[in-house]
């Protein structure tokens, strides 16, 4: 086996002196580069580690958020509906309390008015019947072609008056 060794041109003590070097330099690679650079990785993989938890807590904070906003926006639109349906209401009443009020008031307008045209009524009988007992002392004057006196005139034509219909018509 050494003459086949020797035959292929291989030194046992340059592959000693060189597997002893290989060792050396993986001995000091391992302590200086490959240590540094799997606490690099290892510090890469924390940060990342931290920052994917952190993502996912901001997102499920994120989700809370958004069904509290969407909570308070089906509160806030369930108030203002609340909010529209008493301002109707209250329209309505006040509308109701308008119509009302319309009403009375053209109640108390037509009541006024059927009074003041009776009082006009009675004027205007009152001066009717003035006026019939004026022509009739003038006519009953001419006819009788007397002197008799106005006061008992007027008295005759007022019991004539008097007995006629209270109610013209």
């Amino acid at each position: 086996m050494d003459e086949l060794i020797h035959n292929l041109g291989i030194d046992p003590k340059t592959i000693f002196i060189q597997v002893i070097g290989f060792l050396i330099v993986l001995f000091i690679l391992w302590k200086f580069a490959f240590g540094r650079i799997g606490g690099i990785i290892e510090n890469r993989r924390n940060e990342i580690a931290n920052r994917l938890k952190k993502l996912e807590d901001d997102q499920q904070e994120l989700e809370r958020l958004q069904s509290e906003t969407q909570k308070r926006l089906d509160e806030i639109e369930s108030e203002s509906q609340a909010r529209i349906q008493t301002a109707i209401e209250e329209a309505n009443a006040e509308k109701q309390n308008i119509l009302e009020q319309a009403r009375q008031e053209s109640e108390e307008i037509l009541q006024r008015s059927r009074e003041e045209i009776q009082r006009e009524k009675e004027i205007a009988i009152v001066e009717l019947r003035s006026k019939v007992a004026d022509l009739a002392i003038e006519a009953a004057g001419k006819i009788l072609d007397a002197a008799l006196d106005e006061e008992r005139h007027r008295k005759l034509v007022d019991d004539f008056i008097t007995q006629l219909p209270n109610n013209p018509s």
